[in-house]
């Protein structure tokens, strides 16, 4: 279960990259395509989302440790730098959280070299989707499904289960 719950993780970073990829490249956000029934999720689509997840953790954890990196090169610790971004990103707690001129600075200064991180983080997952034999639309909707339906779940960890024991794969 706990891996599940990993790979789950790796699963959102991608679909939330795949997402401001196409945000980024269109300027309005593309409409989502309705996930697959149970039914119609095949095991082949399970194993090839279980593939593109693992590649997926090995992309999310580089550009963790870039833009760790990246952070600590300026004068800004890392856990204050991640308590700001979620401070950003949660409107309940913008307010709370109070900003020197210092940190604005390094924020703004630091901005670009991260987006640049981010979006070679994108390519990188965009291009193991598309390796691994599966288009966008089809991963969405096998990743929707996999969130939405506890059977398709259930079928998702066996058949990861199967291939983490698999030594080939």
């Amino acid at each position: 279960m706990k891996n599940f719950f990993k790979l789950t993780t790796t699963l959102i970073f991608g679909a939330l990259f795949i997402s401001a990829t196409a945000f980024a490249q269109q300027q309005m956000a593309p409409p989502q395509p309705e996930p697959l029934s149970p039914e119609e999720v095949t095991d082949e689509h399970l194993t090839m989302l279980s593939d593109i997840m693992k590649v997926g953790e090995g992309i999310q954890k580089d550009a963790e440790t870039k833009m760790r990196d990246a952070v600590e090169e300026t004068s800004m610790e890392f856990s204050r730098f991640e308590e700001i971004m979620m401070s950003q990103q949660n409107p309940q707690m913008a307010g709370q959280l109070e900003l020197t001129e210092d940190e604005q600075q390094t924020i703004q200064e630091i901005q670009p070299q991260l987006m640049q991180i981010n979006q070679q983080a994108q390519q990188q997952y965009m291009q193991a989707i598309q390796e691994a034999g599966m288009d966008l639309q089809t991963f969405q909707q096998v990743a929707q499904a996999l969130q939405a339906h506890p059977e398709v779940q259930q079928r998702f960890e066996a058949i990861n289960g199967e291939n983490e024991e698999d030594p080939e794969n």
